[in-house]
């Protein structure tokens, strides 16, 4: 009977392994395929991102280079009109020429025939003879007609050149400049689709390449022989290639590979994959898993034979059972296992290294609370908090406060006099909360503090704090901040914004808007990155109110946000008495936002820094 029973039990387990490898080799292999078409899909949209980004790249590009061309242009037919004897004068239009910072200049009467300009050879020239100068012939009848035309291959080399005019102001005729648009020239390189997929790898031996929709020839790919080709001569059958997206197994120069496809506009975007890669995970698993296989079959096969599965597996399975639920997080969960007094005695030990786990874990919790509140008062100790902040001055009212979301946070804020007659004031976001937000805030409230009081200009400050804090940013944290110094006798304060958003100003007797603020990368985010310094006048009784992301992100209860157009709202609706003290005004929007969440816990750092100049 034994023999019988032994015989069976290893026909059974003999089945049983051949089922559960086939079974798991055919999970694995599902899994690997999903897995590589994942991946391609997930290469594909990357490509599809770059694609949409370096066109909107290049339509911002461009229209920042025609408009400033179109205020040369209009600056130049000014002059010209303010001082017609510019045109007889060869040095001076050479002078403006490259004070404009432009290529050439051209200058035509009524007729449309150049006068003057800074190419002599030119001179003469009829805009109505050629297709692209006689677009700006409107310009001799309407003063108001301007023209940034398309930047278009020219001379030998043929270097991209970009022709802009206006009409002249003084007498009809045309004011014409033309240059080289070198940043938007490089924008185009890298918008250009033919250099997009020789970036893009998928695996160690995948990778994309770009087709077009209408005939199937090849416009990007990293094998340079293929370039110009069709997919059918790729290996590619384009009878495959139908719909909007799909992917499937076939041969590619002579390799199998996983292939698929989504369209971009006229355009195919396909990935592949080498099915030797795509299943190598499998194959190598495989191997592992049938060693394994023998070993725990083997182990069962000699537990079931000498009898002691009910005795031994049963009370394994029970322990596992209230393990799991531990692992899991319930702590109040006992291990009652009494068949035998090893697992009693394996219970009650599990039970007691788990009550000196909840120990352990409660007094770690407290010490954590204790810690944190420290953090926190160091943190809130750190920043101005004691007011009015200056007793003795009379020129301005200052208010400031910081709400962490967690116990420490990421938001600071900062105000110090520079020699007595100048007031920094700083707001900054530090991306991300709590501990690791706190401790590069420290660091960046006090980088800026102590090159602001150097006397710099705030673009320079922003450089030099920028490149310190790029350094050994292993953590990827970056800082929005916003740099002001305003001048206590004149009024006039300089400023410098780096991805922050706009501080709100109120004229007296005016509405709060949004401050003009040219919008500079974020520190920490790029090395050696110039920043643009602005400024402004404050008058007598304007109110400066600055603030972070955590104003207009915080949400109630039905998710809508505060958002920037209720702060606006509000501070006009009720912040119009200009007696109102700025810490009557910090306070009130904090309530006002409280009032708003409805009791929803607060998702990011807030700060709030209000400033009246008194004059």
């Amino acid at each position: 009977m034994r023999k019988t029973f032994l015989t069976w039990l290893l026909v059974f387990m003999t089945f049983a392994f051949i089922l559960a490898f086939s079974i798991s080799y055919s999970i694995q292999s599902g899994q690997a395929y999903k897995n590589g078409e994942k991946l391609i899909y997930l290469k594909i949209d990357d490509v599809v991102k770059q694609v949409e980004m370096n066109r909107k790249n290049l339509r911002e590009i461009r229209l920042e280079s025609d408009s400033n061309a179109l205020v040369k242009a209009r600056s130049l037919s000014k002059m010209i009109q303010m001082n017609p004897a510019i045109l007889h004068d060869g040095e001076r239009l050479e002078k403006l020429r490259a004070m404009l910072e432009v290529d050439e200049i051209h200058i035509s009467n009524r007729k449309g025939i150049l006068i003057s300009g800074t190419k002599k050879g030119y001179i003469g020239y009829n805009f109505a003879s050629d297709q692209q100068s006689a677009a700006f012939l409107p310009a001799i009848k309407d003063k108001r007609f301007e023209l940034a035309q398309d930047p278009q291959p020219k001379g030998i080399n043929k270097e991209i050149f970009q022709y802009v005019g206006v009409a002249r102001q003084d007498v009809d005729g045309i004011v014409q400049i033309g240059y080289k648009p070198e940043k938007l020239v490089q924008v185009m390189k890298v918008a250009d689709i033919k250099n997009l997929a020789p970036g893009f790898r998928i695996g160690n031996s995948g990778g994309i390449f770009i087709a077009l929709k209408s005939g199937g020839k090849i416009v990007s790919i990293d094998e340079p022989r293929f370039l110009g080709k069709t997919i059918d001569e790729y290996g590619l059958s384009s009878r495959k290639v139908q719909g909007s997206h799909g992917a499937f197994v076939t041969k590619l120069s002579g390799q199998k590979a996983l292939v698929a496809y989504k369209t971009l506009g006229k355009y195919l975007v396909i990935g592949k994959l080498p099915t030797n890669e795509m299943y190598l995970s499998r194959d190598s698993s495989i191997t592992v898993l049938i060693l394994f296989n023998i070993a725990l079959f083997a182990m069962i096969f000699f537990l079931v034979a000498k009898l002691v599965q009910k005795v031994v597996i049963d009370g394994i399975y029970q322990v596992n059972h209230s393990l799991a639920r531990i692992t899991r997080g319930n702590l109040n969960e006992k291990v009652a296992v009494n068949t035998n007094g090893e697992f009693k005695a394996l219970s009650n030990g599990i039970n007691e290294t788990v009550d000196a786990l909840k120990a352990a874990i409660k007094e770690a919790a407290a010490r954590i609370d204790d810690e944190l509140a420290f953090a926190k008062a160091i943190q809130l100790g750190s920043l101005p908090s004691h007011f009015p902040a200056f007793p003795g001055r009379r020129e301005f009212d200052i208010y400031a406060g910081m709400y962490p979301a967690k116990e420490v946070g990421g938001d600071f804020y900062d105000f110090f006099l520079i020699n007595g007659d100048k007031l920094a004031m700083v707001i900054a976001d530090v991306s991300g909360k709590g501990i690791p937000a706190a401790l590069f805030m420290m660091i960046s409230k006090t980088l800026l503090k102590n090159l602001a009081l150097t006397g710099s200009d705030q673009a320079e400050v922003f450089e030099k704090a920028n490149n310190s804090l790029c350094e050994n940013n292993d953590a990827g944290m970056f800082v929005t901040a916003f740099l002001g110094v305003l001048d206590l006798k004149s009024g006039n304060m300089t400023y410098v914004n780096a991805g922050h958003n706009a501080p709100l100003i109120k004229r007296k007797d005016g509405c709060f808007e949004r401050l003009p603020v040219k919008h500079n990368f974020v520190l920490a985010g790029m090395k050696n990155f110039k920043y643009t310094q602005q400024e402004f006048t404050l008058g007598q009784g304007d109110i400066l109110f600055m603030y972070t992301d955590g104003v207009t992100e915080a949400f109630n209860k039905e998710q809508e946000l505060f958002s920037e157009a209720r702060l606006l709202n509000y501070l006009n609706c009720n912040g119009q008495d200009d007696s109102r003290r700025v810490s009557d005004i910090v306070e009130s929007v904090k309530q006002t936002i409280d009032s708003f969440a409805g009791g929803v816990e607060q998702a990011d750092d807030i700060t709030i820094l209000c400033l009246k100049y008194l004059g």
